[in-house]
């Protein structure tokens, strides 16, 4: 079992409130999507879970126990922008080896891993700077999955990247069967490509929260139809 459980979160910054009593549960193996403008909390809610922003208030468990600060880390964040989350210094596979469990055999993992997201095992060998940007966010996952995680956060993962990549990206997400997943996005039509669900931010609260097809299709709070009304191609119902 893993569960992600928000508790009551609260994250401030100063005198600014960026993430205000927020509850939300990603079950065993699902993905489930955070959506919201840019400021209205969500990527401050995901640093909140990897311990990377304090807490002013509530909890955030994992399986109904506090998330470890110490050794194996079950919660791994891919970042949004793949251009500086992998060290240029590094080669690809000295890269995901080093998140690697001791005593794996990090050169058969590696090449294991590179397959998983599509990449050729040889890529290994190559340093970020030789990468497109979908190839070094391809890279990010394949990292994180290295670690062996428990819960996947996703922040943004396809916002920096070209239109004509980002569906290869949503396509491994969904590859990814029994993995639970916060895919964080400001992108309803991305959310709804991957997740099951869909918790809406605003101002740091959550606003609606259901299943993705049935918040999509009858939006009960203004906010999400603002949403939806900016999505390329989609008619607002009257």
């Amino acid at each position: 079992m893993s569960e992600l459980r928000f508790e009551d979160v609260t994250v401030r910054y100063g005198r600014h409130t960026a993430v205000d009593g927020v509850s939300l549960t990603v079950p065993d193996g699902a993905v489930i999507g955070l959506v919201g403008e840019s400021g209205s909390g969500k990527s401050t809610l995901a640093r909140a879970a990897v311990g990377l922003a304090p807490l002013a208030g509530g909890r955030i468990t994992l399986d109904g126990a506090p998330i470890p600060t110490r050794g194996r880390r079950p919660l791994q964040m891919v970042f949004q922008d793949p251009y500086s989350s992998l060290d240029p210094r590094m080669t690809v596979g000295a890269t995901i080896a080093e998140a690697m469990p001791r005593g794996a055999d990090r050169k058969a993992g590696v090449a294991h891993l590179l397959e998983q997201v599509h990449l050729d095992p040889s890529t290994a060998r190559s340093l970020p700077s030789r990468l497109s940007g979908g190839q070094r966010q391809r890279v990010a996952l394949a990292r994180a999955l290295a670690a062996d995680p428990q819960v996947i956060i996703a922040d943004e993962i396809t916002s920096a990247l070209d239109v004509s990549v980002q569906g290869a990206v949503l396509n491994l997400v969904r590859e990814l069967q029994g993995l639970s997943m916060l895919f964080i996005s400001h992108n309803l039509a991305v959310v709804r490509y991957v997740a099951s669900h869909v918790a809406v931010m605003r101002n740091g609260r959550l606003v609606e929260h259901g299943p993705t097809a049935q918040v999509l299709a009858e939006p009960e709070h203004d906010y999400t139809r603002e949403l939806l009304a900016a999505v390329p191609g989609r008619r607002s119902k009257p």
